[in-house]
């Protein structure tokens, strides 16, 4: 495999960074895709990122789909959805005219809607309705007690309520606490992202994340930002639209509908910026 030459476009998602891939040709058949995405993803040794973005064919059942999307996380697993991700193919997509401003794909968590302009940075995505949120429980992790919800939105999240998410804790502390909510028996055995949030004003919150996959604090996670946004909804201290303050100091827009624990009419818009396009050699993803 090396010395194959792969297009890629590098983007970011608000903070969050991606190395998307038109894969509609099967370029990346033959590849292991979770040892080339852990080795691309190496940051000063390749091309740095929080995980791989691939866009491959379409179902043929189902012509209303414009692609199918998959995301590969850092480490090499996969993610069922990835909010950011998915908002950087949907601009990706429209850019290349693989699909219309306004289109719909398919991704491993189901058929998500967007929108996005091939112009501007900025994309927008409907989600399929989140579980229905869960009663809060202690954790205690590093010598504090921790009250999470916990939520799936797509993927598995705990959201919890701190007087100042910065203060909170310094970055080194923040990724071991993160890392054991992400490990605890209480969310085995998927494991959880965690998403710590405090109020800046009646309309935006602070939210700072630690995402399984990347096992590190991101810049930004756009299904934290929707997981955020609707337990601050349901515990009645926000309302929609929610502006949600990532730590690239990006707004993440959450718009929903609540009834007993269950969000609908989900939408999260943002930030997805063409960084540059490139192309890769073997040497991007040899150990």
């Amino acid at each position: 495999m090396t010395g194959i030459p792969i297009p890629f476009t590098k983007m970011s998602g608000s903070g969050n960074d991606f190395v998307v891939i038109d894969n509609r040709s099967g370029i990346m058949s033959g590849l292991d895709i979770s040892g080339f995405t852990h080795a691309v993803c190496r940051h000063r040794v390749s091309v740095g990122a929080d995980g791989v973005v691939m866009l491959s064919e379409p179902p043929a059942d189902d012509p209303s789909l414009a692609y199918t999307w998959r995301y590969v996380n850092a480490d090499g697993s996969d993610g069922e959805m990835c909010g950011n991700g998915a908002m950087c193919a949907a601009r990706f997509a429209v850019r290349a005219g693989i699909a219309e401003a306004h289109h719909r794909f398919l991704t491993p968590s189901g058929i998500v809607e967007a929108w996005a302009d091939p112009a501007n940075p900025s994309a927008a995505i409907a989600i399929a309705n989140p579980e229905r949120i869960e009663v809060p429980i202690e954790v205690p992790v590093n010598g504090r007690v921790m009250c999470c919800v916990r939520v799936v939105v797509g993927v598995p999240h705990i959201v919890i309520r701190v007087d100042d998410a910065d203060a909170f804790a310094d970055a080194e502390t923040f990724r071991e606490i993160g890392r054991a909510l992400r490990l605890h028996d209480a969310f085995a055995p998927a494991g959880t992202n965690v998403n710590v949030v405090s109020r800046i004003d009646p309309d935006t919150w602070r939210m700072r994340t630690y995402e399984r996959g990347v096992e590190a604090e991101t810049l930004a996670c756009g299904t934290g930002a929707v997981a955020s946004a609707i337990v601050l909804g349901h515990q009645g201290l926000a309302t929609s639209p929610t502006r949600i303050r990532t730590s690239s100091g990006r707004d993440l827009t959450v718009t929903y509908e609540l009834n007993e624990g269950q969000a609908t009419g989900v939408r999260l818009a943002g930030h997805a910026a063409v960084i540059y396009d490139g192309t890769l050699t073997g040497e991007a993803f040899a150990e």
